[in-house]
């Protein structure tokens, strides 16, 4: 069976990222290459698909340390099993995060759409956009209720 080589160039044009990105997850540990004796470093397709979920994982959030945790645990293993129960464990922590993740981003989605139904009660309005030139403005009436809204408003 013949082994295909990339060199570094190559990977990087094929996933349209940086040389710099490669080497990067090199020196964390992420990736480890083939090295020839004049240190060229040489990439096959499982070096490929290492890198494209590293980068699916770092696109969504994962840190470098939470990468390396999915990406080194089963080889500290002495078996499957032992494999298994560990990974099945950091990804159920992963899910729980992402899953928390999504509920903060649907409440702040919420926050974000009750500010703009109050920011739009402006339309209009002569008024400069303050509490002092518009005391009974929509927005100051619910800044206590809406906290984005502390943001845009004085």
């Amino acid at each position: 069976m013949t082994v295909n080589y990339l060199k570094i160039g190559e990977v990087a044009e094929q996933l349209k990222i940086t040389v710099r990105t490669i080497r990067y997850y090199e020196e964390e540990k992420l990736l480890e290459p083939h090295r020839t004796n004049g240190g060229t470093r040489l990439y096959t397709e499982h070096h490929l698909a290492r890198l494209k979920a590293i980068l699916h994982l770092a696109d969504n959030g994962f840190s470098l340390e939470a990468i390396r945790i999915i990406g080194n645990t089963r080889e500290t293993c002495l078996t499957g099993n032992e494999g298994s129960a560990k990974i099945s464990a950091i990804i159920d922590s992963s899910i729980n995060d992402i899953e928390e993740k999504i509920n903060n981003l649907q409440a702040l989605k919420l926050e974000l759409s009750a500010a703009k139904k109050q920011v739009k009660k402006c339309n209009g309005c002569k008024n400069e956009p303050t509490s002092k030139a518009c005391p009974s403005c929509p927005v100051n009436k619910n800044l206590g209720k809406i906290e984005l809204l502390n943001l845009v408003w004085e």
